[in-house]
């Protein structure tokens, strides 16, 4: 099982910590006081999580080493209204981040799913929260890297894995870093066209 590494996830412009085990990334760094790392964008992977959450309260289950999950906790100059639909910008981000690994034919399943051939290989969730000078949005992101032969029984649907799709296979921490890239471009772009800095910028 290739380990994950908070050193070997490059992502610029970045804090990166990886954990053992903890009940769900976003919920860690939704639960951090403000005065807690500052206001710096961060990310955070684990190995396991013990109560990961995909939509409306589902679990997220995976093994541990199986997948790639994480969330990405950025501040943004955005009102949370203005942040409507954000969640179809970050599923295209990361979608053309795994086809450039090699998942050809990874498409997104409206509002929050990453399919291919109509079995799901990823889910998202975002969340956000007020903040002093706009919002906090935090993006928790779980892709399936290593086939579980039970767990599309256990889910009653399709479930892909990356290791089912890439003819070069990628470590956990390369997808991670991938992914991060990706998902943070498109965070900065949508703040960039947010109509209350288009305002100021005017």
């Amino acid at each position: 099982m290739d380990r994950l590494e908070a050193m070997k996830i490059r992502v610029a412009g970045m804090e990166v910590r990886v954990v053992e085990r903890c009940t769900s990334t976003n919920t860690l760094l939704r639960e951090e006081r403000a005065g807690e790392r500052g206001a710096e964008p961060v990310l955070l992977a684990a190995e396991l999580q013990t109560a990961g959450r995909g939509r409306h309260g589902r679990r997220w289950r995976a093994e541990p080493g199986s997948g790639a999950t994480f969330s990405i906790r950025r501040p943004m100059r955005c009102s949370q209204r203005e942040l409507a639909g954000l969640s179809v910008a970050v599923g295209i981000a990361a979608a053309r981040a795994l086809r450039r690994l090699g998942a050809h034919g990874v498409g997104v399943k409206w509002p929050n799913d990453l399919m291919i051939n109509k079995r799901k290989l990823a889910g998202i969730l975002i969340e956000t929260r007020p903040a002093r000078s706009g919002s906090t949005v935090i993006v928790g992101i779980g892709i399936n890297c290593r086939r579980q032969p039970r767990l599309g029984t256990r889910l009653g649907r399709g479930v892909a894995a990356l290791d089912e799709i890439l003819v070069r296979p990628a470590s956990r921490n390369e997808i991670i870093s991938a992914v991060a890239r990706e998902v943070l471009g498109a965070l900065a772009a949508w703040e960039r066209a947010s109509p209350h800095l288009l305002e100021k910028a005017a």
